[in-house]
């Protein structure tokens, strides 16, 4: 299906806007977006409405990439004032809805909930403290870290310490140069440099990527944006060290959560990353389930018959019920986030049902007495916790539920189990948030509810706003390894203050 010609409206339009004033107008609206504290608003005609109510910031990454693509240094138009955003913002929206056309069936409909939470939801997480400071311990981890040093020559601490600088000079103008100096930081020119290689590259590249990666079919709005991996663009040859950034988020997100791309295809890395994730859950289970209410097992490998097994990765447990936590560090590829077709987010989502399907056999080991944790009557709630979030709902829902029945009755497990012991698939990030609800109310309180009538696909951080709003509310703004993380990055250095208190919505 090629519907390019419901597309050419739209290419013809952004050629007429001017490609650096058009990337510095992008960047403006992104701000003021994005920053809590904005409260710009704009003439719609009919009043002034705040820009945030009728803007969204997908939306803007999204006219980025169409920009890089279609806009011309000859171009007479701009973005600002808000009529020549409104016009491209129109057409952006029409061309979305002409894009599947009569090819448009109801299972295709349906499929599609899928890609729009991958491309909405993220933009709708408050950027936090926690996140930050998640990736920043999983990449230092002595194991991982090593691989980084030895792909890139740049330290964990190193390459936060460049991005987040940039990220700060970038709240502030367009504009950055290559040549920023952070040696008084102790970082030598080379490695600041390095990072600065990494992140950026010159126009005429990235519009060749941007133009590799356009799909004009249903996939179209979803179409994976080049500007993720480099997101420092050279517009002028004559001065390569000149750059500019539509989108400063994406240099943030690029030097902590994007150091993934740096090592993931290194020899031996598999291993090293998933174990400090492990670790890191480990330490997040330490600080918020204290003793002796709540008893923490971590993982032990144990034989059965000749065959050695490793465990579940941790079990907590209380006086009524018991946690068993697998950890998977694997993220849900490209193209499955952009994927319509159901058959390419099947492949991503059975490797969340292998491992579903993989913490049953453990609990089946644990309640036959082979493993260290100590056998207890009380009711088993299984957790997959994902160090990325997957966005489960829609398809991808279904096909995970319809994946690991067909591999529980494979692997001649209980399916009863689904009932009486009822999995969840919760992110990190989420998860972090709600521990200090669980750890409150119980793990059976929080999780027996959880799995009753229609809230057993809620994501739970969904059902703890929705079912222990007073807890959740007073217990989610906390800033884990706040003083750790002071040690290795003082407030007055950073670019903005990441506090959670500032920026998520209750």
């Amino acid at each position: 299906m090629n519907n390019y010609p419901q597309y050419k409206p739209l290419r013809n339009l952004l050629r007429q806007y001017n490609l650096q004033g058009s990337i510095e107008d992008i960047w403006w609206y992104f701000q003021a977006v994005d920053l809590p504290s904005s409260n710009e608003k704009v003439w719609t005609g009919q009043g002034f409405t705040k820009l945030k109510e009728v803007l969204h910031k997908w939306e803007i990454a999204i006219l980025a990439r169409e920009i890089v693509l279609n806009a011309t240094p000859e171009g007479e138009l701009r973005l600002r004032p808000w009529l020549g955003m409104a016009r491209v913002l129109n057409m952006l929206r029409r061309v979305d809805n002409d894009m599947a056309g009569a090819h448009m069936t109801p299972e295709r409909a349906y499929n599609s909930l899928t890609p729009t939470g991958q491309l909405q939801f993220p933009w709708q997480r408050p950027r936090q403290f926690n996140a930050l400071m998640r990736y920043f311990k999983v990449f230092s981890e002595s194991d991982v870290e090593r691989l980084l040093v030895r792909e890139t020559g740049v330290s964990t601490k190193e390459w936060f310490f460049v991005g987040f600088g940039a990220a700060g000079l970038l709240q502030h103008e367009c504009g950055i140069s290559a040549h920023q100096d952070y040696r008084p930081f102790g970082i030598e020119l080379e490695r600041s440099k390095t990072v600065f290689d990494k992140l950026s590259q010159p126009f005429e590249e990235l519009r060749a990527k941007v133009n590799d990666a356009a799909r004009y079919d249903d996939t179209w709005m979803y179409t994976w944006n080049p500007l993720e991996a480099k997101p420092l663009v050279g517009l002028d040859p004559t001065h390569p060290e000149r750059l500019h950034c539509p989108i400063p988020y994406y240099v943030l997100k690029r030097a902590s959560q994007g150091l993934f791309y740096e090592i993931a295809q290194a020899e031996g890395f598999n291993n090293p990353f998933g174990a400090s994730f492990q670790a890191y859950l480990g330490e997040v289970l330490g600080v918020t389930f204290p003793s002796p209410q709540f008893t923490i097992y971590e993982e032990r490998e144990y034989k059965v018959g000749r065959n050695r097994k490793d465990g579940v990765d941790w079990i907590l447990t209380d006086d009524r019920a018991n946690l068993f936590i697998e950890c998977k560090a694997k993220r849900m590829n490209v193209g499955a986030k952009s994927a319509v077709d159901s058959a390419i987010i099947s492949q991503q989502v059975d490797y969340l049902a292998k491992a579903v399907i993989q913490l049953y056999k453990n609990i089946a080991d644990a309640l036959a007495g082979h493993t260290h944790w100590p056998r207890n009557d009380r009711p088993i709630f299984p957790l997959v916790v994902t160090l990325e979030d997957w966005y489960l709902f829609g398809t991808s829902a279904d096909l995970l539920a319809e994946g690991v029945r067909t591999k529980m009755a494979e692997a001649n497990l209980d399916l009863r189990w689904l009932d009486t012991m009822p999995y969840t698939v919760a992110s990190c990030e989420d998860f972090e948030d709600v521990s200090p609800t669980i750890a409150e109310v119980g793990i059976h309180a929080f999780f027996s509810l959880k799995h009753s009538g229609d809230q057993q696909r809620w994501m739970i951080q969904h059902f703890a706003k929705e079912h222990f709003i007073e807890v959740y509310r007073r217990t989610v703004h906390r800033d884990l390894f706040r003083e750790e993380w002071d040690q290795i990055l003082p407030e007055n250095v950073l670019p903005f203050r990441l506090k959670n208190t500032e920026s998520r919505s209750s």
